[in-house]
């Protein structure tokens, strides 16, 4: 009988070692739900002697509701396979449209919901275009230009108000070593350590492109990994991107765009778009910039805002505007309540309020000047601001080791109870 037990202690330790050797070398998997899918078909993106676009305030809707889209143009060889998409938009501007019937007969074995929209009103005036979900406040315009000292009393002020914000950076990619970018960095490092996350703006792009270059998106996104790369040598973290709204729309910059989660947009009432097809993926933040004053008459928004504040005015001014959103009582929600990704080679994720480098932990929670800085660059190492490694998977495996232990102790104990039960009775 003894023996038997032996071998039975024998089995269990052998599963218990195969269970730990299992958890400790598989990598643990994250799993995230498909993103819901909508189709919007349209024939036209605005009204005759209209400037809103119907289209543009259509897609922004669905995606600030996390939401993947395909955009269509009404035809006959409009998409067979209706029944992936989770829900239909038409756009029906036009009085005669010769696709609408034949249109109508492939929506006949259609299960899911379809949106008949052939005006402004039948859109704008619906409930979710009226509902604001979350508000965050935003430092707008934010360059090395701008007076720093006046910028690091807005921080102040910010953070005397209880405010966590989210601060736009206008990227650098030339010039980056000289003193006023590290003069730069200094601030944008104080404004991490007081409550600020950092927001990546998208190069200015004009008729003569990036810089006087071309405007293709090469070029482009090999402006904005410099740009990246640059503030992350100098230890600030982007947690997200902002462009333009137009840019949505621009298949070379598609997966420039793709490489965050986070998109704040610039909105651009007279955006003209004429697409025959169109993708563009589910963002987990898809937040629109909008002025104080637009915000709170209800125009320009969506359901995620971002109240923008100008940065590079007279801290008076800017004290004005705070009290403003504060007076009305808007209810704005912590830039540490949102998590996100942003990857140009190097990824920064954002786990609601920590900051992780290639996994790697670099929340800034005080504040390190320049001195520090070169200090720590000179030396290759920081030693009062260590770098801490991603511990999830080590707090795993601890959790692993302490539930075998238990169970190894339970079953010794129940087994000896039994051995010792039996020799009594003997």
């Amino acid at each position: 009988m003894i023996y038997m037990n032996k071998c039975f202690i024998y089995r269990v330790i052998t599963i218990l070692i195969c269970f730990i050797s299992a958890g400790y070398f598989i990598k643990p998997m994250k799993c995230y739900g498909e993103n819901d899918k909508v189709l919007i078909l349209y024939d036209r993106s605005m009204e005759y002697g209209s400037e809103k676009n119907l289209l543009s305030a259509l897609v922004k809707s669905q995606l600030s509701k996390e939401k993947e889209i395909k955009i269509d143009k009404i035809n006959i060889d409009n998409p067979k396979d209706l029944q992936q998409y989770n829900e239909i938009f038409i756009l029906n501007i036009e009085e005669e449209n010769h696709n609408i019937e034949a249109l109508k007969e492939k929506l006949k074995s259609y299960n899911g919901k379809i949106n008949w929209i052939k005006k402004a009103s039948e859109l704008l005036n619906r409930e979710e275009f009226k509902l604001k979900t979350k508000t965050y406040l935003y430092l707008d315009n934010v360059t090395p230009f701008n007076d720093l000292n006046n910028l690091i009393d807005e921080v102040d002020y910010l953070k005397d108000k209880g405010i966590k914000f989210f601060i736009e950076v206008a990227p650098v990619f030339v010039n980056e070593n000289l003193k006023a970018m590290g003069r730069f960095s200094e601030a944008l490092r104080y404004a991490q350590a007081n409550g600020g996350k950092v927001i990546l703006k998208f190069p200015i792009i004009n008729s003569k492109g990036v810089n006087g270059t071309d405007t293709g998106g090469k070029i482009i996104g090999d402006r904005l990994k410099e740009a990246f790369k640059n503030y992350t040598n100098y230890w600030i973290y982007p947690v997200g991107i902002n462009a333009d709204e137009d840019l949505l729309y621009r298949e070379d910059l598609k997966s420039i765009l793709e490489n965050t989660d986070t998109l704040f947009l610039n909105y651009k009432e007279d955006i003209n778009i004429d697409i025959d097809n169109y993708e563009i993926k589910a963002y987990s933040n898809f937040i629109q910039k909008v002025d104080l004053e637009d915000y709170i008459n209800d125009e320009k928004i969506r359901s995620k805002n971002a109240i923008k504040l100008e940065s590079n005015c007279n801290l008076e001014e800017f004290k004005s505007n705070v009290d403003k959103v504060l007076n009305k009582e808007i209810n704005l929600t912590p830039s540490t309540k949102i998590s996100s990704y942003i990857k140009f080679e190097s990824e920064i994720k954002n786990n609601y309020g920590s900051i992780f480098l290639n996994n790697q932990e670099v929340t800034q929670n005080r504040f390190i000047n320049a001195e520090e800085y070169e200090n720590a660059v000179n030396k290759t190492i920081n030693k009062e601001n260590p770098i801490k490694e991603d511990l999830t998977l080590t707090n795993r495996r601890l959790e692993i080791f302490s539930g075998a232990a238990l169970i190894i102790f339970i079953g010794i104990l129940i087994i000896s109870r039994n051995i010792e039960r039996k020799r009594f009775f003997k």
